[in-house]
């Protein structure tokens, strides 16, 4: 996997990226709250990662010019994610 920086801070790309994550963000929220209402046991990372892809999803479908609004909101998504892979694996480990 490769981090190319050209495109993490590059300009909001419209529809076309944005649909892939606001449907990713949509099923895993539906998914949770299947799990959650009729079997009570929905795992709160996976609204976790639907808020993360919903905040990509909103960041690819800003105007052109929001090309640093679109950057924080990229930047904290995958902040919000890397958050949850240290505290799992602090779970694991304890």
């Amino acid at each position: 996997m490769e981090i190319k920086p050209k495109e993490l801070f590059s300009e909001p790309s419209g529809w076309e990226s944005a649909r892939i994550s606001l449907g990713t963000a949509l099923a895993l929220v539906s998914i949770y709250a299947y799990f959650e209402l009729l079997h009570t046991s929905g795992l709160v990372a996976t609204l976790v990662i639907a808020f993360a892809a919903g905040l990509s999803g909103i960041a690819e479908l800003l105007p052109t010019d929001q090309r640093y609004v679109a950057s924080a909101l990229r930047v904290t998504a995958i902040g919000i994610l890397a958050m949850l892979v240290i505290l799992s694996l602090q779970r694991v480990v304890s």
